[in-house]
């Protein structure tokens, strides 16, 4: 018990740092100090950047996008690219044009700007006909619309978000997960609904779904490979959100006994 107690006391004695939760009071008649409002800056940015640091690249929240002829409107959201978040705090409209060509909507992330006053990282959301440039740049959705034709953002099925012509193709962009991308959760959602009108044939396929189901934000990349290993009977170290979604259809295939 007596070199417990020392072995104790020796460790409360070393110079380090603690845990700890510092926030300003303001008070009438006191002084507004300089690290009062640093403190104010500092801490959002400080939770999240914890809260995240093991994140993949890719769409954390919102940036849901939704076709309001002739604009793609992007929804307001949050984007995590090279540990910086980026914060879109209201719609965006896009025009579109029907070119029967494919064409990508995406986000080109800008070097930082710096200031006396400020540092400022932004992204820019655009249109055009290049596949993103994996340096800087990430997708949100493509689509190949027809003259004549009109673009839909609605989805009949889970085979329906993979329709080539006339409709946003959701299933490249990246989600933001722990260590590795994800895909879109509305897909991975749309799959468990399509998974559980037939019958049962593997208990794996029943507890996915329902976690698919119950989940509100984007499936781990983690859960999702470990799924799909053990239902394809592989052993694949990561799938990008188009290969999940092409896993997702074979399955589905074979669980309609076609």
């Amino acid at each position: 018990m007596y070199h417990e107690d020392r072995r104790d006391s020796h460790i409360l004695s070393r110079e380090g740092q603690m845990f700890k939760n510092t926030y300003p009071l303001f008070e009438r008649k006191k002084i507004l100090k300089k690290e009062m409002l640093e403190n104010l800056r500092d801490y959002p940015r400080d939770f999240f950047r914890i809260l995240y640091q093991d994140y993949s690249d890719g769409i954390l929240s919102g940036c849901r996008l939704k076709v309001q002829e002739p604009y793609v409107c992007v929804e307001p959201g949050i984007l995590y690219y090279n540990k910086e978040f980026y914060i879109m705090n209201s719609p965006y409209r896009l025009l579109y044009e029907p070119t029967g060509k494919e064409q990508y909507i995406k986000v080109r992330f800008l070097e930082t700007a710096g200031g006396v006053e400020k540092k400022e990282a932004a992204a820019r959301v655009y249109i055009d006909d290049t596949p993103p440039n994996k340096k800087d740049e990430q997708e949100l959705a493509r689509f190949k619309l027809q003259e004549g034709a009109r673009l839909r953002d609605q989805y009949t099925d889970f085979y329906d978000y993979a329709t080539e012509f006339d409709t946003l193709i959701l299933i490249h962009a990246p989600y933001a997960s722990p260590i590795k991308c994800t895909i879109n959760p509305r897909i991975s959602k749309a799959y468990a609904v399509s998974m559980m009108k037939y019958p049962a044939k593997n208990l794996w396929d029943s507890a996915f779904c329902l976690n698919c189901l119950q989940e509100g934000d984007a499936l781990s990349h983690a859960m999702i490979r470990s799924y799909l290993n053990v239902r394809l009977k592989q052993e694949k170290e990561t799938y990008r959100p188009a290969e999940i979604y092409e896993s997702f259809q074979k399955l589905l295939t074979e669980a309609e006994g076609n």
